[in-house]
């Protein structure tokens, strides 16, 4: 297997927030960029625009290519895969048919960036990676934590986490992904630092809503750390491990994307309270909301596998039985008295 570690190509499947951040600060930092928008006349307006209609935090660079040919994924090494979860499975397939693709993946470094399960069965985006593409995972990666493109994009200091088996290509990976704003982790837990990246999203819905209703700071503080409990609780049963759900992919994106005005999911809670109603609290955010599919999952594995996750439930209730904030309130807080810890960590 031979790279270009010195002068890196990187292909980005995914022309939206992050992906737009992604392809202008490492064309900064001197990398041959391609910017892959499914869409061709969206890519061509992209392309002459420079600039994404509903983010205005980054100009993209004139040395990034952006384009719509799939097929100019064979001449990069580094592929990161930026898409909304719901459009992964269609995008690996389009790559799976590409003439070559089989010849050559062996060559090439996926790193998925994507935040929600890829599919209606559960599967994380990397395990789709390797049942269509079949891919050696030891050249599969996943880079989750922190890290809200708006920041990014403004060069604010920003840690985050890059997650694979290959012990010998995460520190050059790390090398490669770290700018002077950006600074990268390693981790081996790639389930793990997946799921959190993906479970977080759920539960900053929960404190939009706390948010929207004016709970305050302590309703607040709870519903963060006793989310935690339900995190760690499936994160595990899933194949994570526990002590990487503490870190940036866990704990820390869930801060972030509880607080942050930045965060879609968090700002979805708000407005499904400000708005009273869930299709229009939708259409006042133009990205994807995650969080919105990933709550549906998570009903499913709690009724699976009879977990204890009362926050996700009233989430799940609130955005598909039409619950009232003061009934899941009100639910939350008659549930039994009980210790803590009692059940948490074991």
């Amino acid at each position: 297997m031979s790279y270009n570690f010195n002068n890196p190509k990187l292909f980005i499947l995914g022309a939206g927030c992050w992906g737009s951040t992604l392809a202008t600060i490492y064309a900064q930092k001197g990398y041959c960029v391609y910017l892959w928008e499914p869409d061709e006349k969206q890519a061509q307006k992209l392309a002459m625009n420079r600039q994404l209609e509903f983010f205005k935090f980054v100009t993209i660079p004139k040395t990034v290519i952006i384009g719509s040919e799939l097929t100019k994924l064979l001449d990069y090494d580094i592929i990161l895969l930026v898409t909304p979860s719901k459009y992964v499975k269609e995008t690996l397939w389009k790559i799976f048919k590409i003439p070559d693709f089989e010849k050559i993946k062996k060559n090439k470094i996926i790193i998925s960036c994507v935040k929600g399960f890829a599919t209606e069965q559960m599967l994380r985006p990397s395990q789709l990676i390797t049942e269509i593409l079949k891919v050696n995972q030891q050249n599969i990666f996943v880079f989750s934590g922190p890290s809200h493109a708006e920041e990014v994009a403004q060069k604010k200091p920003t840690a985050i986490t890059l997650a694979g088996k290959n012990i010998k290509l995460l520190p050059i990976l790390q090398q490669i992904l770290s700018t002077k704003f950006l600074r990268v982790y390693i981790h081996t837990d790639i389930v793990g630092v997946e799921l959190g990246g993906i479970l977080k999203n759920v539960y900053a819905i929960a404190c939009g809503i706390c948010d929207g209703a004016q709970l305050g700071n302590n309703a607040k503080a709870a519903i963060i750390t006793r989310s935690m409990k339900e995190l760690v609780l499936v994160g595990k049963m899933l194949g994570g491990e526990e002590k990487t759900f503490f870190g940036l992919s866990g704990l820390g994106d869930l801060l972030t994307t509880s607080y942050s005005p930045y965060s879609r999911n968090r700002t979805f809670g708000e407005l499904v309270v400000v708005k009273k109603d869930i299709t229009t609290a939708k259409r006042k955010i133009k990205s994807v909301i995650e969080g919105i599919r990933t709550t549906k999952f998570l009903h499913k594995i709690a009724s699976k596998f009879k977990l204890d996750l009362p926050i996700a439930e009233e989430v799940y209730k609130i955005i598909y039985k039409n619950k009232s904030i003061e009934s899941a309130i009100k639910t939350l807080f008659s549930r039994k008295l009980q210790f803590e810890f009692y059940n948490y960590l074991k």
